[in-house]
């Protein structure tokens, strides 16, 4: 990996951030290097310091007597007291403005963090449905909680690089000034050592980061798919299979954490023996060059002093470019992620008092399959309409049109006469009411299932429960606070399914929609849940029922069958 490819990340990072982040960043940069000035000069002022204390004749010539005669002392030892308290006070107060720096640039960091979640949230939460059914759920969340963390750290740690290098800088120009011929034969030692190496470990961080998420997302996924199919995991009691598939990118990804964090260790070794060799092999050769340590002595404590501070420097930097390309991986997901085609849908108003009617629509997934075609028909205010037909022959395909969670290819869905589009859309899904088949029931209360992000209404959800026929039951524990567990695992089926039908209630839809809402019930269950829908629930509304099971049709109004693409009716 060459350190050009870190401007097409400077470039995804800068499309990423809004000007107010941006704004953020750069006075954090101006502070960075306000910290690295300190550093600099925090060093620069210990040699004269100690110097003077040791000997004070230093203060009746050169810029030490100009210091002196410009503050105005008479007591050398006044001086040098003054000199020990301004140097007590200058370390105060660069260790609360460095104390106050990485607080400023965590808190930077975190900013981030919040930002790149909720935009990657908004983007999955407003790409087409189509789009959606291609995605696996682990995935969005291992790329929400994991890849944005990864993708602000990465910003920290540019942060954390150029306060060293700026650190190194500063520090650089002073051993330039106190020796220039020294300091560039050390300089071209080391930069051809350091680029030797430099390569090799970004080269091997950036496969580790991309080996890294690419485990994460195996461990998310199998994650995801244990719990939510636990039951059916103690049932076949293939524990230790799924265990298996657990370890092995589990495995993987503990292997590049180490090799990762060992590749952060290993510059610190490497720049430490060259740094202070070299040191020592220049104090040798100008004490057999000059053959006076009085005069080396100086030179060679003001560079022991900055090598220990530059070579810790030059290590931290180090580690945060090999950071950088380890998790480098992760700005590419979240900048891929968060530029995901949009919807963009408005709440125009739309009327619903006589029908719907689909006219010459057409719809085909991503894969290119047609699902239906170029289907018409009309379902008047106030009927019920049953959908039958084989599995896979397009019945929630043909639900999700009239419901607008898809959009058709080719062909328009009227609402009394007017164009169903993006204009219009969200105002035509607040009239809808939809049951399906799955029912996801979130570890919280009964009313807050039945708002599901809604502000809860206790007097309305009350009112709703007791159409769906749950509220006696209800009653009997804690009322609209009835925990379900999650999933509603602390509930019954037929429970469950009249959660679903209170929250689909909730918004007092026009049209209420079940996409084999009971399919998973006992037959006697449905019976009796079919028996509410038909005689109470459904009650001067539009009706759309999806069924496999004939009997569970019988009282619809008509029965629409799919078929090769294709649609018939029968009237009862």
């Amino acid at each position: 990996m060459k350190l050009t490819a870190f401007i097409p990340l400077a470039d995804r990072l800068s499309r990423l951030l809004s000007r107010k982040h941006k704004l953020y960043f750069f006075a954090l940069i101006t502070l960075t290097i306000g910290l690295s000035l300190l550093e600099a000069v925090g060093i620069s002022i210990i040699m004269p310091f100690i110097s003077v204390a040791a000997n004070p004749d230093l203060l009746n010539s050169g810029w030490y007597k100009t210091v002196f005669d410009l503050v105005g002392f008479v007591e050398k030892n006044q001086f040098i007291l003054m000199f020990g308290v301004v140097i007590i006070v200058f370390y105060l107060f660069r260790g609360v403005y460095s104390l106050a720096h990485v607080y400023l640039v965590n808190r930077f960091s975190q900013a981030l963090y919040k930002h790149f979640s909720r935009t990657l949230f908004n983007s999955f939460l407003s790409m087409p449905y189509k789009l959606y059914t291609q995605k696996n759920s682990g995935e969005l969340m291992q790329i929400i909680i994991t890849e944005s963390r990864n993708a602000s750290n990465l910003a920290l740690e540019v942060l954390l690089g150029s306060s060293e290098l700026f650190t190194i800088l500063f520090v650089y120009a002073l051993m330039l000034i106190m020796n220039w011929k020294m300091t560039l034969t050390l300089t071209a030692v080391l930069l051809v050592i350091i680029a030797s190496f430099l390569s090799f470990l970004l080269r091997k961080s950036k496969a580790m980061g991309v080996k890294r998420s690419s485990s994460e997302r195996q461990l998310f996924r199998i994650l995801r798919e244990a719990f939510g199919n636990f039951k059916f995991v103690k049932l076949k009691g293939n524990e230790q299979n799924i265990l298996g598939e657990f370890t092995s990118p589990l495995e993987s990804h503990s292997n590049t954490q180490v090799i990762n964090n060992t590749l952060k260790i290993f510059p610190k070794s490497i720049l430490e023996f060259l740094g202070f060799s070299l040191l020592v092999a220049a104090v040798i050769l100008i004490l057999l060059v000059y053959r006076d340590p009085a005069r080396v002595i100086p030179i060679i404590s003001m560079y022991a002093l900055a090598m220990y501070r530059i070579l810790p420097s030059v290590h931290r930097m180090l580690a945060n470019v090999n950071t950088i390309a380890y998790i480098q991986v992760s700005l590419d997901i979240v900048y891929r992620n968060s530029f995901l085609e949009a919807e963009k849908e408005g709440t125009a108003p739309v009327a619903f008092g006589k029908s719907i009617r689909l006219e010459n629509v057409t719809f085909e997934y991503v894969t290119g399959n047609t699902i239906l075609n170029a289907v018409s028909f009309e379902i008047p205010k106030g009927q019920r309409l049953a959908v039958i037909g084989e599995s896979g022959s397009g019945k929630s395909t043909l639900v999700d049109l009239i419901i607008g969670v898809n959009k058709p290819v080719s062909g328009t869905i009227y609402i009394d006469g007017e164009a169903l589009t993006n204009d219009n859309i969200r105002a035509w899904r607040n009239r809808i009411g939809y049951i399906p088949q799955s029912i996801y029931l979130f570890d919280g209360t009964v009313a807050d299932n039945v708002a599901f992000g809604s502000e809860p209404d206790e007097d309305r959800i009350q009112t709703v429960l007791q159409k769906a026929n749950s509220w006696d039951f209800l009653s009997q524990k804690e009322g609209v606070h009835t925990r379900v567990g999650e999933g509603g695992i602390q509930l019954s089926g037929g429970q469950q399914q009249r959660i679903a039908i209170a929250r689909a209630l909730y918004t007092d839809p026009d049209l209420l929609v079940l996409d084999e809402a009971t399919s998973a019930l006992d037959t006697e269950t449905e019976i009796k849940i079919m028996d509410e829908i038909y005689s109470n629930i459904s009650e001067d509304k539009t009706l759309i029922i999806i069924a496999h099971r004939i009997s569970t049709v019988e009282r619809c109004d008509r029965k629409l069958r799919i078929e090769n693409g294709g649609i018939e009716f029968a009237r009862n």
